[in-house]
């Protein structure tokens, strides 16, 4: 969905609530079903288009007239949009709480948390960080993977022909790869860290012997032959060698935590319920799709 249109939505929700304020008469300038359009939104209106590139270059386009239509038939739209009930689609209800808390977040939080000077982390706290979370500053073993998908019935002739010579990897690939990509390009996945494999093939991976076909490795259902070209050696950086990385992380831990106390705090203030056999049951489900996603 058109995010412009999104954020129309939310005004027009958001707008449709003046109905109840009563605003005053002489600040009314047009009244619609579900809403009226003020002199105060359409000046607001009139903030917004200013800072577009089109009007901007091109001032004399926004006369008063002009940007009373515009932001009378912005309404128009939000008021169809409504009528048709848009707003009560997941997906779109999820487009217009983003547009929503993010501009709330903009005007609040200053007001829900407290800016942390930067100059206020030490270097025996950066030092404890450091220590504690060592496996970030890591340079991870980077693998060079080929690999393709093979049908089982055909696996033992394609690794016979691998092992004493008679076809390079890559021509095994294009004679008995099932995938048209892999016949391709051979099978080469790229240089990746092992985290960036699916989880299923990671074990597969670490056990691989560098420069050695093996195969066929079933996974998730699937069968295929593999080689490892090389994978570098890892290498862990030193204090001083991330110090300036260390302490943007420190601040970004410190203000992790700090907005899970306002989170916490909120979720209380507002009474916040969980339905814990229903969210059980989501959380199972949507794992499930990854997994399937994955596969």
């Amino acid at each position: 969905m058109n995010r412009f249109i999104s954020f129309l939505l939310v005004a027009g929700v958001l707008l449709a609530g003046c109905v109840d304020d009563k605003p005053a008469a002489e600040n009314v300038l047009a009244r619609f079903e579900g809403g009226t359009l003020t002199s105060e939104d359409v000046e607001a209106h009139y903030r917004d288009l200013k800072k577009q590139t089109r009007f901007r270059n091109n001032p004399e386009l926004l006369t008063p007239e002009f940007v009373f239509d515009h932001a009378l038939n912005m309404e128009m739209i939000i008021a169809e949009g409504l009528k048709k009930e848009l707003h009560h689609d997941a997906y779109i209800r999820q487009e217009l709480h983003s547009h929503m808390s993010n501009l709330f977040l903009k005007i609040l939080e200053d007001d829900l948390i407290e800016k942390i000077d930067k100059e206020s982390i030490s270097e025996e706290e950066m030092r404890r960080f450091y220590e504690e979370h060592k496996e970030n500053y890591q340079k991870k073993t980077l693998y060079s993977l080929l690999a393709f998908e093979v049908d089982p019935n055909r696996a033992g002739e394609a690794m016979e022909k691998l092992n004493r010579g008679a076809l390079k990897f890559g021509e095994a690939a294009a004679h008995y790869g099932q995938n048209e990509k892999e016949r391709e390009n051979g099978g080469k996945t790229g240089k990746r860290s092992l985290r960036r494999f699916q989880p299923a093939w990671r074990p597969v991976v670490q056990s691989l012997e560098t420069g050695k076909p093996a195969g066929p490795v079933e996974i998730s259902g699937k069968h295929y032959i593999m080689l490892l070209e090389n994978k570098t050696e890892p290498y862990q950086f030193s204090f001083e060698e991330k110090k300036a990385y260390i302490r943007n992380d420190v601040l970004y831990n410190r203000y992790r935590d700090a907005w899970q106390k306002v989170y916490d705090r909120l979720r209380q203030e507002f009474r916040v319920q969980l339905n814990q056999d229903a969210l059980d049951v989501f959380y199972k489900n949507l794992s499930a799709k990854e997994e399937e996603s994955a596969g």
